[in-house]
C-alpha cells in the first residue's frame, strides 16, 4: 500500500492498495482525496471497529438480503 501527498498543500492525492479487503481503504482515500482533507487531520479520522460499511452488511443480512 501506498499513499501520495502533495507537499506544498499537505493534503492526499492519491493511493493504493493491496491485498483482500481494501475497499475501505479505498473509499477513505477517495473521499479524503476528493475533499483534500490535509493528512493532519486525517490522522484523527481511524475508523473505529465495526466500520459503517460492515453494519450495513449485517443490517442487510438481517433483513434476509
Amino acid at each position: 500500500s501506498k499513499i501520495v501527498v502533495d507537499e506544498s498543500r499537505r493534503v492526499l492525492v492519491g493511493a493504493t492498495f493491496t491485498g483482500p479487503d481494501t475497499q475501505e481503504m479505498v473509499h477513505a482515500a477517495t473521499v479524503a482525496i476528493v475533499g483534500a482533507v490535509p493528512v493532519e487531520r486525517l490522522w484523527h479520522a481511524v475508523p473505529s471497529f465495526p466500520t459503517v460499511s460492515e453494519v450495513w452488511l449485517r443490517l442487510l443480512e438481517e433483513y434476509g438480503l
